[in-house]
């Protein structure tokens, strides 16, 4: 069967072709069908209407470009006739084929949907990963060896507790938590720390970002390099060339408090990984 509207896109814009034997009152629909199934190909570039198939008087035009305009992003700069000095006109207006970016356009996207794609495959793997490594956590603690803190520790609250402490939330600088076993805390550790009261030199104080004032384990205290009076920064990390987003944790080593990352190789040296 004979189409009765036609789209055609070409380096001069579109040829729009219509039947001659419909009335045009009839053909409008179509046209619109039409342009609604070519905006996302024809995007939003400026291009030239060129009427084809039968002769529009200039209130037929008018609804045309009213169509067009109201079922695309495209901006019509010019309708021609099909001339060569049409043809002339609308390179001034245009310049380059629309076309041509239409398939750059095309390509960028794929390229971006990739990049999207394996960043989501990256964030996937580092849930798992900081998800094992709770799990680690959670076998360290022990069933009903803890004392858990939900919420945001602020400056001037303190947590002591003969247990160890899981803090489900940030602490703040100012704070102060006090625990004779270890301290956990599922965020931001940047108060103070004091793990080990009794004299426990296996205690740790671990933290998603461990950025504390202050860390004291049994006997021994290390203090942030940005603290008050400027005090000797003791508070030692392991040198990582590559920046990784992973828990932290200090601990004694060698009789001094070191700042290491929280991971596989750490649960094993402290035989946890058992």
């Amino acid at each position: 069967m004979e189409q009765t509207v036609t789209i055609k896109g070409t380096k001069s814009g579109i040829i729009l072709v219509l039947d001659d034997k419909i009335p045009f009152s009839q053909l409008k629909e179509t046209i619109s069908e039409k342009f609604q199934s070519a905006a996302s190909f024809l995007g939003s570039a400026q291009m030239a209407l060129t009427v084809k198939g039968r002769e529009l008087s200039d209130d037929e035009e008018q609804e045309v470009l009213s169509i067009i305009k109201l079922n695309t992003k495209v901006d019509i700069v010019c309708v021609l006739l099909e001339d060569a000095e049409k043809e002339k006109v609308f390179a001034k207006y245009v310049g380059k084929s629309d076309l041509a970016k239409l398939e750059q356009k095309k390509k960028e996207l794929s390229r971006k949907e990739k990049e999207i794609y394996e960043t989501k495959a990256m964030v996937q793997g580092e849930l798992l990963k900081k998800e094992k490594q709770l799990q680690d956590m959670e076998a360290q603690l022990g069933s009903g060896n803890a004392r858990v803190y939900k919420g945001i520790l602020r400056s001037g609250q303190e947590i002591s507790s003969q247990q160890n402490v899981v803090i489900l939330g940030d602490v703040k600088p100012g704070s102060r938590i006090c625990s004779v076993g270890s301290i956990f805390v599922l965020g931001k550790m940047q108060g103070s720390a004091f793990a080990g009261m009794t004299g426990d030199r296996d205690a740790i104080v671990m933290a998603l970002e461990l950025n504390p004032q202050q860390v004291r384990i049994a006997d021994l205290i290390a203090i942030a390099p940005d603290a008050e009076k400027k005090t000797g920064f003791r508070f030692r990390k392991n040198v990582v060339k590559e920046e990784v987003s992973e828990p932290e944790v200090a601990c004694i080593e060698a009789d001094h408090i070191v700042k290491k990352a929280y991971n596989q190789t750490f649960l094993k040296e402290y035989h946890i990984d058992r």
